[in-house]
């Protein structure tokens, strides 16, 4: 009976996935034309620092989560001069939020003494203002070796946007290098019909199979 019920879910459980979407997937493989397909890069940093901000990711730091070793993209304590304060930031294009949204991603970081290196990240309501943005998620980024990272967001009604934010931020002097790879938006949809209708089928079956060894 065991291997009846689990069967059941197992295939009701593949026709969910199935109606899953893909909004957005990202492995950044050319960081220069993610501004002509909805991102948005501000490095809003203390001074400004020689370096604009996020940039293609260098293999002589490390190589990419996956992919060609270049294709991810990082921030680093240039983005600010000397003594300053970083506030680099990364958006993601705008996606649908009328269900339940994963966001999933990987970060790494360089090591060096002495440093560490703070992002912040969160959901906007489909706004690029960064005022817009609720960075309530803060992490120092690990520097022994790529760190998957998952968020979700519940769903926000018929017609509803959100964009995902990253800020590295910190004194400039006390921050080094970050990277991030392999970033993915997922639209998640409720249990569907066939889903609670698989599992009704199972329950049903099993209740028939007490009945005949009951007789």
């Amino acid at each position: 009976m065991k291997k009846t019920i689990l069967f059941a879910l197992m295939f009701t459980g593949a026709m969910a996935s199935a109606q899953a979407d893909v909004l957005l997937s990202e492995g950044f493989d050319n960081v220069p034309a993610l501004a002509s397909e909805g991102w948005v890069f501000s490095n809003e940093s203390v001074p400004p620092g020689p370096v604009e901000g996020w940039f293609q990711g260098s293999t002589d730091t490390f190589t990419s989560q996956r992919g060609a070793p270049e294709a991810y993209i990082a921030s680093n304590y240039l983005a600010a001069e000397p003594g300053g304060i970083l506030n680099n930031w990364l958006i993601t294009p705008e996606f649908s939020t009328a269900k339940n949204v994963l966001v999933s991603f990987w970060l790494r970081a360089e090591p060096f003494e002495g440093t560490s290196d703070q992002v912040r990240f969160g959901f906007s309501d489909g706004s690029d203002d960064l005022l817009d943005f609720a960075l309530d998620t803060v992490v120092t980024a690990p520097t022994d070796g790529w760190t998957r990272y998952t968020i979700s967001l519940g769903a926000q009604g018929a017609g509803s946007t959100a964009r995902f934010g990253f800020q590295h931020f910190g004194v400039a002097d006390l921050s080094n290098y970050v990277g991030l790879d392999s970033l993915t938006i997922t639209e998640v949809p409720e249990p569907s019909t066939a889903m609670i209708l698989g599992l009704g089928l199972a329950g049903f079956a099993a209740a028939r199979r007490r009945r005949q060894d009951q007789a």
